[in-house]
Parts: C-alpha cells; sequence; structure tokens
C-alpha cells in the first residue's frame, strides 16, 4: 500500500521536486500514440498499487498533463491508476503552429477523436475491466460534455471542474468573437494568436492570474519559465471560432439527455474564462447532473 502524504502548501515546491515528481516517475510511464488523423498525441499514465478504478485527465485550455502532477498523484494515493492526456496543441503532442504560444485546432471535434482513442486503444486494454472515471476541467470539460454525448457508456461517473460550456471572449459577446476570429482567421491566418494577445508573458504575476494559491502559480510558472512547451497561453482565431461553435452542441437537450451517468459538476464563485450561467444550464439538461460552487474561488 502507498503511504506517501498528501500535498501541502508549505515547503510546496520542495515537496514537488523531492517526493511527488520522483514518485511519479517511479509508478509512471509517457508515451505517445497517433491521433485520428495520424500525428503524435502524449499521455502520462501512473499505477496505485491496489487500484479500484481509473481516472482518466482531460486537462484545460493552455495547461499539459504536466500541469495536473499534483492532481495525478493524490488520484493514485487514493486508489486510483490514472491516464492524462495531452490535448494536440498543448504540452508534447502535436501542433499546428510552430509558435509555442499559441494553441489551435482545426475543428473542436478532433480533441474528443483523439480521446477516444486513447481509451479504447490504452486506457480499457490496460484496465481489467475497472470501472472509468472522467475528471476535466475548462476547456477539457468542454472536451468531456462532447465526449460524453457521443459515448455515454465509456465512463461510470464524470467531474467537470468549471467546464468551458461557453467562453468568455475578452469581454466582447461570443457571437461577434466568433464571427470577427472566422472572418479575420481566412486568408491563411486562422492559425496564427489573436490579435488581443501578446505572446507568453514571463513577467506574469500571481496576481494577474485566476490562482488562489501563490505556491502552486510560482512552481508551475517557473515550469513553463524553462520550457517552451508549458507557455501556451494564446489562442488562435480558428480556435476561438471552435470554442465558441461547440457551445450549441454542450447545450443541445437531445444530446444531453443521453448523458445518463452522475455528473458533477463544480463551478467558480468568480469565474472570467467561461459563462458560470451556462454552466447551471448545462448541468439542468442532465438527467443525473450536480452543480457545486466553490466558495472564494
Amino acid at each position: 500500500m502507498i503511504t506517501k502524504l498528501p500535498v501541502t502548501q508549505e515547503n510546496y515546491a520542495d515537496t514537488m521536486v523531492n517526493v511527488v515528481e520522483p514518485f511519479l516517475r517511479e509508478n509512471g510511464e509517457e508515451g505517445f500514440f497517433d491521433g485520428f488523423d495520424g500525428n503524435k498525441i502524449h499521455y502520462e499514465s501512473y499505477k496505485a498499487s491496489d487500484p479500484k478504478g481509473v481516472i482518466v485527465i482531460s486537462h484545460g485550455f493552455t495547461e499539459s498533463a504536466e500541469k495536473f502532477h499534483e492532481v495525478s498523484y493524490n488520484f493514485v494515493l487514493m486508489g486510483f491508476n490514472v491516464f492524462a492526456i495531452d490535448h494536440r496543441g498543448h504540452g508534447k503532442s502535436f501542433r499546428l503552429t510552430s509558435d509555442p504560444a499559441t494553441v489551435s485546432v482545426d475543428r473542436f471535434e478532433d480533441y474528443v477523436k483523439d480521446l477516444k482513442i486513447l481509451v479504447k486503444s490504452i486506457v480499457l486494454p490496460s484496465s481489467d475491466n475497472l470501472p472509468l472515471y472522467l475528471y476535466s476541467h475548462s476547456m477539457g470539460g468542454a472536451v468531456a460534455i462532447q465526449y460524453l454525448q457521443q459515448y455515454p457508456g465509456d465512463f461510470k461517473k464524470a467531474v467537470l471542474s468549471a467546464p468551458m460550456v461557453l467562453p468568455q471572449c475578452n469581454g466582447m459577446s461570443p457571437g461577434v468573437a466568433r464571427a470577427l476570429t472566422t472572418v479575420l482567421g481566412l486568408f491563411g491566418n486562422k492559425h496564427k494568436m489573436v490579435f488581443v494577445y501578446n505572446g507568453f508573458n514571463p513577467n506574469y504575476s500571481f496576481e494577474d492570474s485566476n490562482d488562489t494559491s501563490k505556491e502552486r502559480f510560482d512552481y508551475y510558472h517557473k515550469k513553463r519559465l524553462d520550457n517552451d512547451i508549458y507557455k501556451t497561453s494564446c489562442a488562435s482565431y480558428r480556435w476561438v471560432s471552435e470554442a465558441v461553435k461547440v457551445s450549441k452542441k454542450n447545450l443541445d437537450s437531445e444530446r444531453c439527455k443521453k448523458i445518463t451517468i452522475p455528473v458533477l459538476v463544480c463551478k467558480a464563485q468568480v469565474d472570467k474564462s467561461v459563462y458560470g450561467e451556462k454552466e447551471d444550464e448545462f448541468v439542468n439538461l442532465l438527467p443525473n447532473g450536480r452543480l457545486v460552487q466553490f466558495e472564494g474561488s
């Protein structure tokens, strides 16, 4: 039985470097698989000593499996095997642009297709009939919604943390943002950084972030400074257009009725990235949905 202690904010960076990271290296592995179009998609996997289930992690916009190392560690301590994907355009996976700061995608559906391959070809064959659970955040929550609408029987339960049912667009209405990015993305510009961004900011501060833990912010920001693949911070014209477009499917009542498994939606008290009221609307469309707002988040 694994008896490592859970992570706390005290001496956070030291604990991550000297306890969590070595533990994950010892109990895990990383690899690549062919995405739906043949391009390489990266994933990480970690094994518990006596697993009672398997958790698949779908990360948020500009994040990666690396961002969820603390979460993966805690899940393993709780007795779950973990599989964490780097969605295309993120982390070590295939990218449509050479700019490390910019995330782009041809179609939002591409994320879902890749995740299905991971589950079918890698997770299920190695899971010994253990129950599967889906854990997602933000953009990864929208991927999760689309996945569950299409493949409702793959997972036993799902957790959606601040899911991107509908993204906020820098104060612009989603409809205007989609129309503008679609037009400006024409003539070879669709995978270029949206004009409102300035690229990765090495001086980005905790005070400017959405974080509530400075220790965790500092730890991951150092990783971003030291490694270009974690400097993703901006959206392409195509990404914004697709992210807004998918919201219609996210809130399609007939599609949502297919998600019959228990779904927990975790809502932030203050959220400037996604529309909280759309999270409420989504949960109300689910046969077995529950929403919990986290005060102070």
